[in-house]
């Protein structure tokens, strides 16, 4: 049962995720991923903000990280079905660990694939090509 608040949330506005090293956060996701770096206000605390796409992540420097335990937190990456495998193969290229190997499920009614690496200061990122989902209607 549905109550109706009058509460309108429609969307995400931005993700606020702990690192441990700015800089190489930075050279992670703007290097390797290629997110654009926008203006921050100074809050007083080291971070960035990113541009991928017409979203935003927000980065916090912190020495205190998430602990990762059995509930596997992590966030999700976009990336379209026909830049998936050359995606993950420039991820290869570069380096960068995969925690399993790339692999398909089914969402949705279709065949998706995701791919799970960790960002250098832990973070769990996973990359999918489940993209934004159709607004409803009714």
């Amino acid at each position: 049962m549905t109550v109706d608040t009058g509460v309108r949330v429609t969307g995400y506005s931005h993700v606020a995720i702990h690192v441990t090293d700015l800089e190489a956060a930075r050279e992670f996701y703007c290097g390797l991923l290629g997110f654009t770096e926008l203006d921050r206000p100074d809050f007083g605390v080291p971070g960035m903000w990113l541009r991928v796409g017409d979203l935003q992540l927000h980065f916090v420097e912190s020495a205190d990280m998430p602990v990762l335990g059995r509930t596997f937190p992590h966030f999700a990456l976009y990336v379209t079905t026909e830049d998936f495998a050359p995606t993950m193969d420039g991820l290869k290229r570069a380096g960068v660990a995969f925690l399993g190997e790339p692999s398909s499920r089914v969402d949705f009614g279709r065949t998706i694939w995701a791919a799970f690496v960790a960002d250098p200061a832990g973070n769990v990122v996973e990359l999918t090509d489940v993209g934004p989902l159709p607004v409803a209607t009714g």
